[in-house]
């Protein structure tokens, strides 16, 4: 079979194929080849690709390759996080009920279909903070993870992917090999309306020198949700994500999130500005910083409180939540202080909470009606709260945390670092 047959029945595969309006040429691509799951690999650049079409997360075995660019927050046994990343919005039962593909925290069904417990509220709000995060990351994501699986045209210095139809968007991803020494890459995903002809606008990017993993390194991403949604009307974000992350070889993560008046879906989440910050260490423990506009229980209205969240959590021990909330129902110049702790299963008829009205500069500190006044019982090795910033857009790493990468002023366009 020559090259012009070759690339006819390419076509005709491309048409047929799960991005429907996808373009042909005439051009080959003799570096790239597809693998075993139908993705073009193309020897020079697919190691920079930003999704991970082969990683499989042995602690969340069904969170595909939108590592390491997503927030991580605990491993549930009760299969909390196999609900987490729809990309369509429930019906919210109050307004903070609103993380994306979990319309109450008691919905999801434990793995083998039964009912499973209410988790803690604290542990509950760190984990939609992230989910929402996590929104933003598999919109910009998702696109490339079918671009790939067509059939790019080459040039000296990058590989295009598309233009080609995903959801209500046309899509264009460009891989470009910046310095093949350093192993150093720029990508920029661009959109504009299904079907359209005009032109393309850049709705995310990222810069990356490649590590000791292929897809794995140090480097920045940023994701422009307001053009996203603006091209493919199937999307409800707003805002920006603006990432730095630093994970070389698949045994620490580190990642700086600027949430840029960010919202999953201005519907059901207020607009959030905050910095978050995560440091995970392998399969073994997970520490990040998080912020929710949202109420608490604790509170006497609906109305929400600005909450920022400190979470570890350490493998076969529990987790931690220290949180600290401010606006809403608390007076000016007060906060209020809660923290949970709870062992490896989770459950909330485990868990040991304490919450705390105190002045802003920490004194004068009164325990909240029916709250314990002594510090909460936690699993050993938790027993020192390490408690945030009540400002979301100060930069509060979790303590012992490795410097944190830098995130970029704004979506990189992929030619440069």
């Amino acid at each position: 079979m020559n090259k012009h047959t070759s690339t006819i029945l390419g076509c005709l595969a491309l048409l047929g194929g799960a991005l429907g309006g996808g373009s042909c040429t005439t051009s080959t691509t003799t570096a790239c080849a597809t693998d075993a799951f139908g993705n073009y690999t193309c020897a020079s650049y697919a190691s920079a690709y930003p999704y991970d079409y082969t990683y499989v997360d042995p602690l969340y075995t069904s969170y595909g390759g939108y590592y390491p660019y997503s927030v991580d927050t605990y491993y549930d046994p009760y299969g909390y996080t196999t609900a987490i990343y729809a990309l369509t919005a429930p019906t919210p039962l109050a307004p903070d009920a609103a993380v994306l593909g979990i319309a109450d925290a008691a919905a999801p069904a434990t793995v083998d279909g039964g009912p499973r417990p209410l988790e803690p509220e604290l542990l509950d709000k760190a984990h939609r903070a992230a989910d929402d995060i996590d929104y933003g990351v598999r919109a910009a994501l998702d696109p490339v993870k079918d671009l790939i699986k067509t059939k790019p045209q080459q040039n000296s210095t990058n590989v295009v992917f598309g233009p080609a139809n995903h959801a209500n968007g046309n899509y264009q991803f460009t891989v470009t090999q910046l310095s093949s020494a350093d192993k150093r890459y720029g990508w920029k995903l661009e959109a504009r309306p299904m079907n359209s002809t005009g032109s393309f606008a850049l709705v995310a990017g990222g810069l990356i020198t490649v590590g000791d993993t292929p897809r794995r390194g140090q480097g920045v991403m940023g994701i422009d949700c307001g053009a996203m949604a603006a091209a493919d009307s199937s999307l409800t974000c707003q805002g920006k994500l603006l990432i730095g992350f630093n994970d070389t070889d698949n045994t620490t993560k580190v990642l700086n999130v600027g949430v840029s008046n960010y919202t999953p879906d201005p519907n059901l989440v207020p607009a959030l500005t905050a910095d978050v910050s995560e440091w995970r260490q392998g399969n073994d423990a997970i520490h990040v910083r998080l912020a929710a506009k949202t109420n608490l229980a604790q509170t006497a209205t609906s109305a929400p409180e600005n909450l920022v969240l400190k979470l570890l959590w350490m493998q076969n021990t529990g987790v931690r939540v220290d949180a600290i909330a401010t606006g809403g129902d608390i007076p000016s110049g007060q906060v209020l202080k809660v923290s949970t702790c709870v062992p490896a299963d989770l459950n909330q008829s485990e868990a040991s909470t304490s919450s705390q009205v105190c002045n802003t500069d920490g004194s004068n500190c009164t325990a909240t009606a029916g709250s314990m006044t002594t510090p909460p019982t936690c699993p050993s090795g938790m027993g020192t709260a390490d408690e945030p910033n009540s400002d979301p857009t100060t930069s509060d790493p979790p303590s012992g945390a490795p410097q944190m990468p830098s995130q970029p002023t704004a979506i990189p366009n992929g030619a440069g670092m």
